[in-house]
């Protein structure tokens, strides 16, 4: 065996150390943050309405940290700037004073806020002197963007929202009494007087309209009215949520039973908890309705509940929306205040738009949003898609060549429909086989479908990218308290997939079941989650080494060509899109059996790395170790060489440890030559690192692995 002094012992040492701090430092040493920008986030975070400003703070903030961490502005780090402005209904409170306090920080580029029109008005006028862009997620008088070209919206504005509500009504429902309550606060008459304008468009004449103060809830202006009032089947709440629940009680304690629709205050869980069980039926404009949106939304209504424990309501969301916006502006233009707002006036249809949790958003030339409008209903204390929607016709002149007569009718210059909405869902109880080579797997299921029938009164289904090998009706009926169709049934499917094993064995794929209604126009369905969460019916599906993680559900729309040129339909080929209820299955290898597995691989490292030990009067073993090794190593890897056209994680470490192997061997080579030339000190000294470095390229090869 070879020997060293102390002192070279020690330097060999602190090289090796050196050695490994350094690439302890270049793997693990926290980034640099860059250059520091702000956003400013204002609104009520105090007073009687502090609940829907922490709304707007969570959501930013959660928006600005998910963008820091996932580094998609390179060097520029946000962070976010809470100002409480202390509005109110028709006050702005401090939103002067605060606005003046946005302006002067350094480094900011625009600001989420504020909560109410008035406050929102107040401040943006001092952003506007200072070049300041604002998006705001609630204000909706439509003045906030039409008086004011640094100002965007992702709130629908409310000549927008009454107008489709009176559709949504008329045409949706199929209600012709309509009576209006509203508040004398500048957003009750704007919403009545665009509502009840849009109401005589098509013909009809509100039953009532009374106005009420939106600070001093007073019983007996509604007690005059009640005989009206009851003559209406639809009531329009022109007010905001607080006031809304008052009048609701009120209403239903004195036996006046109509329906209640209102605007994007009444559609969240502020109201809910206001009105408790009173808010039960009522149908509001709903910005966020985790049930009728996609995977994408899943994903951040989870990471909201683990941020915060609670699920986000429409505020929180919009005012999350916002800071990506933001973000988008900042990616095409930089840290530049007129280059963001530039960018955001050229969102200007929905060709262009902005993919975001709630549905692709863009604005009108005033920077008002005109994404689409979900109507949502209160059902046992929260709220679900309504059972019909309105959606825009995609291409009216398909609709006026089709045998059946259209249902399609005008809302200002866009020609909607009124759309069933069925109610899905999915409960996985079986995966027979999984196969990700040939891409695969075969899984039964219980499915069912709840929906109002009057426009279809049966309804089917197809697998996408897949086959149904069996199908049974399990349960079918009539409810009439609900007026729903249910049938459910019995399925056995192959799907077919994409399973990408590049980083096998420490792979993660997705179990995808997708499924889209069989009739004859998809596009008059829209399949929604029937369950948020189905913990209560998930099975756990742990087949052979696969661990599930965790079941997402949602819908999501899917083209397909339609016409194919075909004369009747002026030659043109149509793009149409239809709901898909997606049912994925997160499933993770189990590991453990694949270390096990790869014993016999540590072994044979290890064994080349008994080289380094074995002293130079043994130079022949010292070669024979090596080459048996690398040759083991390879008959080992051809056993468990996975079938497919590339390399996997786990063909990359085996040839990093024909490296480590072949590493060895080099050594031994240049050590023998040096001690068969009399130099023992310096070939020992060479072996000596090798034993502290050959370890090191262990710990890197492993590291490589799990990256």
């Amino acid at each position: 065996m070879f020997y060293l002094s102390s002192l070279q012992k020690k330097l060999v040492t602190l090289a090796a150390v050196m050695l490994l701090l350094g690439l302890g430092y270049y793997w693990f040493a926290p980034k640099s943050r860059g250059e520091v920008y702000y956003l400013g986030i204002g609104g009520p975070m105090s007073g009687s309405f502090e609940d829907v400003g922490l709304s707007m703070r969570r959501g930013a903030l959660l928006a600005i940290d998910e963008i820091n961490a996932s580094g998609e502005l390179g060097d520029i780090h946000l962070e976010g700037v809470v100002v409480d402005d202390a509005s109110d209904l028709e006050g702005g409170g401090q939103s002067l004073a605060v606005a003046k306090k946005l302006a002067q920080t350094e480094n900011l580029l625009g600001v989420v806020g504020h909560y109410f029109s008035g406050a929102t008005l107040e401040a943006s006028e001092i952003y506007r002197e200072n070049s300041i862009p604002l998006i705001t997620p609630s204000a909706t008088n439509p003045k906030v963007t039409s008086s004011n070209d640094w100002n965007f919206s992702v709130i629908q504005d409310d000549f927008y929202q009454a107008v489709f509500l009176a559709n949504y009504v008329v045409k949706g429902l199929g209600i012709e009494d309509v009576g209006v309550i509203r508040s004398s606060s500048t957003y009750g008459r704007s919403l009545e007087e665009y509502f009840v304008r849009e109401l005589r468009v098509k013909g009809q004449t509100p039953t009532a309209v009374v106005e009420l103060d939106p600070n001093g809830f007073d019983p007996e202006i509604l007690r005059a009215q009640l005989e009206p009032l009851k003559a209406s089947g639809m009531i329009f709440l022109a007010m905001n949520y607080k006031l809304a629940a008052k009048v609701i009680k009120f209403l239903r304690d004195n036996d006046v039973n109509p329906g209640f629709v209102g605007a994007e205050s009444l559609g969240g869980p502020h109201f809910i908890h206001e009105a408790g069980v009173y808010a039960d039926n009522v149908y509001a404009v709903t910005p966020y309705l985790a049930n009728l949106l996609g995977e994408s939304s899943k994903h951040y209504q989870a990471n909201y509940l683990e941020a915060y424990q609670v699920r986000p309501d429409w505020v929180a969301t919009n005012s999350y929306e916002a800071v990506k916006l933001f973000a988008t502006g900042i990616r095409n233009a930089g840290p530049d205040r007129e280059g963001i707002r530039n960018h955001l006036r050229r969102i200007r249809n929905e060709e262009d738009a902005l993919p975001s949790v709630s549905g692709p958003i863009y604005f009108n030339e005033e920077g008002a949003s005109r994404r689409a409008i979900a109507m949502g209903q209160v059902i046992e204390g929260r709220y679900l898609p309504a059972r019909f929607q309105l959606t825009a016709v995609k291409y009216p002149e398909l609709e006026k060549a089709r045998k059946q007569r259209s249902k399609a009718f005008q809302m200002g210059n866009t020609s909607m429909k009124r759309t069933t909405v069925v109610f899905t869902g999915l409960h996985v109880q079986e995966i027979k086989s999984f196969d990700p080579i040939d891409s695969n797997f075969v899984a039964d299921f219980l499915l069912w479908f709840r929906w109002d029938p009057s426009q279809n009164k049966k309804l089917n289904f197809e697998m996408t990218h897949g086959k149904v090998l069996a199908a049974k009706v399990r349960e079918k009926y009539f409810d009439k308290k609900t007026h729903n169709n249910f049938i459910s049934y019995q399925v056995s499917a192959r799907m077919e997939g994409q399973f990408p094993l590049h980083d096998y064995p420490f792979d993660r794929q997705i179990l995808k079941i997708r499924i889209k209604p069989k009739v004859k126009n998809k596009e008059d369905l829209i399949l929604v989650t029937d369950i948020p969460d189905d913990t209560f019916l998930r099975k756990h599906l742990d087949i052979r080494s696969w661990k599930d993680r965790e079941h997402i559900h949602f819908t999501s729309g899917k083209e397909a060509i339609w016409s194919y040129r075909n004369p009747k339909y002026l030659g043109k080929l149509f793009q149409l899109d239809h709901s898909q209820y997606n049912y994925h299955i997160h499933l993770e290898r189990d590991v453990y059996e694949y270390i096990i597995k790869l014993l016999p691989l540590t072994i044979i490292v290890l064994t080349a790395y008994s080289l380094f030990f074995i002293n130079f009067e043994f130079t022949p073993s010292r070669f024979t170790v090596g080459i048996t090794s690398m040759m083991s190593a390879m008959a080992f890897h051809n056993v468990n060489k996975l079938d497919v056209g590339y390399l996997v994680k786990s063909d990359i470490f085996f040839m990093m440890t024909y490296y480590l192997i072949f590493f060895s061997i080099l050594e031994t080579v240049l050590a023998s030559s040096l001690h068969e030339k009399g130099k023992e000190e310096m070939a020992a000294r060479l072996d000596h690192f090798s034993i502290v470095l050959y370890p090191v390229l262990i710990v890197f090869a492993v590291y490589q692995l799990f990256n």
